[in-house]
């Protein structure tokens, strides 16, 4: 599997996230935290109500069906960005869909080589393998000595690395509120010599570091609160170097 090589447009302002699985959510948040609008859709009633105060809309809904996806205004926006990674048939119609509907800019997300090459046929503008391409641009930018460049990605918007507070030890993600008190995202988790993606039920242990990102007023506010960032480069160096 290879990253993707791919320069955006320009401007994208408003996008349309189908599927809230861990990826899809993600993005979703993120989106939404830096201030785009976000139509989140899913056919899981209970992923959406958890997301739905986060976003600008929140919809459960089958985007495989023809009319879905006009009837929600998808047409209407940038972006739409095809989450849907495990059921193959359901991310090449939705994908379809989006491209009949002329949508500017389409994002899926694939499983396999193949998977990429059939959506990439049926016209998708970009397709992305997320952990492959997060942990690769993640490892060159631990490798680079301007790493702290890196870790403020915008003005706005910033990651840093937390080492586990006392009381978070053996919580959950979702326990601990990151997204809903603190307004930030947790990307991954180094334990040991291991990485970790996390999910909301992964449970914190001592001694673990979270790598968080969020809006420079968010993290700055969790920073202060525990008062006990850490040095980003060197924990995670170990972790990430290529054999």
């Amino acid at each position: 599997m290879q990253e993707f090589e791919t320069e955006l447009p320009d401007k994208l302002e408003d996008f349309v996230i189908i599927g809230l699985g861990r990826f899809g959510k993600s993005l979703a948040l993120n989106l939404a935290n830096l201030g785009h609008q976000v139509l989140a859709i899913d056919t899981d009633q209970q992923v959406v109500h958890s997301i739905a105060s986060s976003v600008t809309s929140a919809v459960v809904a089958d985007t495989t069906k023809q009319d879905v996806l006009h009837q929600l205004g998808a047409q209407n926006f940038d972006c739409a960005v095809v989450c849907i990674g495990n059921n193959i048939e359901a991310s090449v119609l939705t994908t379809l869909i989006c491209k009949d509907l002329k949508i500017p800019y389409i994002i899926a997300k694939a499983q396999s080589e193949q998977h990429k090459k059939l959506l990439e046929r049926i016209g998708a503008d970009l397709v992305v393998f997320p952990e492959v391409f997060l942990s690769k641009k993640l490892a060159t930018a631990l490798d680079n000595p301007t790493v702290n460049e890196a870790a403020a990605l915008t003005d706005e918007f910033k990651i840093i690395e937390l080492k586990c507070q006392e009381n978070w030890v053996g919580k959950t993600i979702d326990e601990i509120k990151f997204q809903r008190k603190f307004k930030v995202s947790v990307l991954m988790i180094k334990r040991g010599s291991e990485v970790l993606e996390p999910e909301d039920e992964t449970v914190i242990q001592e001694n673990d570091y979270l790598i968080v990102a969020g809006k420079q007023n968010r993290i700055d506010a969790i920073s202060n609160k525990i008062n006990s960032t850490v040095d980003f480069r060197s924990a995670f160096t170990d972790a990430f170097n290529e054999k």
